[in-house]
C-alpha cells in the first residue's frame, strides 16, 4: 500500500523499477547483483523505504535502460507526493481543531479571510497564529484553557491585538 491521503497517492519510484523486473522475469537476487546492490537495499527501494540517488538512477540506467532523469524525476515527484500527503493528513487532522474555531466571527473582525472552505480556513489560521500546524498552539499554551467556542475567539481576539502592537 503506498502512502496516501483523500486526495494525494505517493507512488516510489520503486513501483515502476518492479514493473521492468516483471516485464523482463528477473528476480530482485538478479536484479540486486546486476545493480551491485545488496537485496535489502533493493526491497527497500522498491518499496519506496529508501531514496533513489543519483548513483542509483545512473546504475538503473545501465542495468534496465531507462534514463537517469527519468528515474531522478520520478524520485523528485515522489517526494513532492510525500509531502503533500503529510501536508493533507495533517490537514485532515486539523479539521476538527478548525471547526472549534468561531472562523465567522473572526473573519467579520477582519483577523481572517472569509471562506467556507475548511482547508482554506485551516491555512488562514495557521497564517493568523503564525504556526506551521495548528497543534502547536497548544504546545505554545495558546489553547491550553480553551473548552468553549468563546474561548477559541478570545484566544483569537489575542493573537489579533499581539499582532497589532507589533506593528
Amino acid at each position: 500500500m503506498y502512502p496516501h491521503s483523500k486526495k494525494t497517492i505517493a507512488v516510489p519510484p520503486g513501483a515502476t523499477i518492479k514493473e521492468q523486473l516483471q516485464d523482463r522475469h528477473m528476480s530482485q537476487k538478479e536484479f540486486a547483483i546486476r545493480m551491485d546492490m545488496s537485496e535489502k537495499h533493493i526491497s527497500h527501494l522498491i518499496n519506496g523505504k529508501v531514496e533513489l540517488t543519483n548513483d542509483v538512477a545512473q546504475r538503473l540506467e545501465s542495468v534496465l535502460g531507462v534514463p537517469a532523469p527519468v528515474w531522478n524525476n520520478l524520485e523528485s515527484r515522489y517526494r513532492e507526493r510525500l509531502a503533500k500527503v503529510s501536508s493533507e493528513l495533517t490537514d485532515e487532522r486539523e479539521m476538527n481543531l478548525v471547526k472549534r474555531f468561531p472562523y465567522q466571527k473572526m473573519s467579520v473582525e477582519g483577523w481572517v479571510s472569509k471562506t467556507d472552505d475548511y482547508n482554506e480556513q485551516v491555512r488562514n489560521l495557521r497564517r493568523f497564529f503564525e504556526v506551521a500546524n495548528l497543534k502547536v498552539l497548544y504546545t505554545l499554551g495558546i489553547l491550553d484553557d480553551c473548552e468553549e467556542n468563546e474561548d477559541f475567539f478570545l484566544a483569537a481576539k489575542k493573537q489579533a491585538n499581539e499582532l497589532k502592537n507589533e506593528k
